[in-house]
């Protein structure tokens, strides 16, 4: 009987990014959603983080006073910054695609255009749960 060869270096696995759209960091201030507690059960082992474009938003509505923004700020930074130049839903959308991360959005139409990229979202059900639409992928057909 011989024995088996040296193992196979396997790749390590990528942890499953996960996106918070500004709008999702108000979720805990507002209502007190569990939001980290619905990512992990939706999105096991996820690595959860922030775009620097969301970061920057948080920051304009502080400035203009926005009700609860300073806390949504205050959790942002919870969690890693990603690097992201654009500025709003452009923002989102393109550091989604690019990191093919999993967004966290109650917005429609950001929801829509994600999905449409074949991106999946997390947007809220419920004051307690979010719930995980797939994308779509595009037909190429």
């Amino acid at each position: 009987m011989s024995s088996p060869g040296p193992a196979e270096p396997t790749a390590p696995r990528r942890r499953p990014l996960v996106l918070l759209d500004a709008n999702a960091l108000f979720l805990p201030g507002t209502v007190g959603f569990p939001l980290d507690a619905e990512i992990e059960r939706l999105v096991p082992g996820a690595h959860v983080a922030v775009a620097e474009s969301v970061r920057r938003e948080l920051e304009r509505l502080v400035a203009t006073g926005e009700p609860r923004a300073a806390l949504a700020r205050t959790l942002a930074t919870r969690y890693d910054a990603i690097a992201e130049s654009s500025e709003g839903d452009e923002g989102v959308v393109a550091c989604a695609a690019r990191e093919r991360a999993v967004v966290v959005t109650a917005d429609r139409a950001l929801r829509a255009r994600l999905l449409a990229l074949g991106l999946d979202v997390l947007s809220p059900r419920d004051r307690h749960r979010l719930e995980r639409t797939r994308g779509r992928a595009r037909d190429n057909g």
